[in-house]
């Protein structure tokens, strides 16, 4: 393919295994505040949110929300300095963008994405980066990947975007590209609107996906 075609990436669950780092981060500071969240409600319902969209929505006092929102990021922090653990298959990917415009859109702060990425050594990866501070709304609206479009030269149906969440897929697909949902986060029956499920990124042919061929379920 000649054309210009870009991918962009969900970083937390898709690249690196930090959503059992934000869960707890989460789970501490909810308790603190005399809220108990269980993991099962955290990957059902609360995984895509951000931490100040997480506060609002589990916090009733409003009072104590930005503190709250501030405590967790920082006690995220503190979680990952001794390294942040990777999913091999979703690095194996990105190595195998060359050619491709790359793009990150995540609901982490910028301080989180770019410790991650740079403890990981794969910033240079990503032409452009789209973090929670940069939208107006987060996932599962689909302003955080048409920026990230937008950051690449791109129209939205020449974009592939790699999610790990239904929150994500809706704003992928809302965002009028393709998708492929791999099952790291949540289980694939939760995924079902993706255009294409994997439990391993490396059966993923990008190519085929943004040129609008069919792919089999590889999940």
């Amino acid at each position: 393919m000649t054309d210009p075609r870009g991918v962009i990436f969900d970083m937390d669950g898709v690249l690196v295994n930090s959503e059992p780092l934000h869960l707890r981060a989460t789970q501490e500071i909810l308790a603190a505040h005399g809220v108990t969240l269980t993991d099962e409600d955290y990957f059902r319902r609360y995984i895509v949110y951000s931490d100040w969209e997480l506060m609002e929505l589990l916090l009733p006092d409003a009072t104590a929300r930005p503190a709250a929102a501030t405590a967790k990021s920082r006690r995220y922090l503190e979680l990952v300095q001794a390294g942040v653990p990777a999913f091999s298959d979703g690095l194996g990917l990105l190595m195998r963008t060359d050619g491709w415009q790359v793009g990150l859109a995540t609901g982490s702060l910028r301080r989180e994405a770019e410790l991650a990425l740079d403890s990981l050594g794969i910033r240079e990866r990503f032409q452009t980066i789209v973090t929670r501070e940069d939208c107006v709304n987060g996932k599962p609206h689909p302003e955080p990947f048409l920026r990230a479009a937008e950051g690449l030269g791109l129209p939205p149906e020449r974009c592939v975007v790699i999610e790990d969440t239904p929150g994500g897929i809706r704003a992928a697909k809302a965002a009028g590209m393709r998708c492929v949902a791999v099952t790291h986060s949540c289980q694939e029956d939760s995924l079902r609107e993706a255009d294409l499920i994997v439990d391993d990124l490396g059966a993923v042919d990008l190519d085929a996906l943004v040129s609008g061929a069919r792919q089999g379920d590889a999940g």
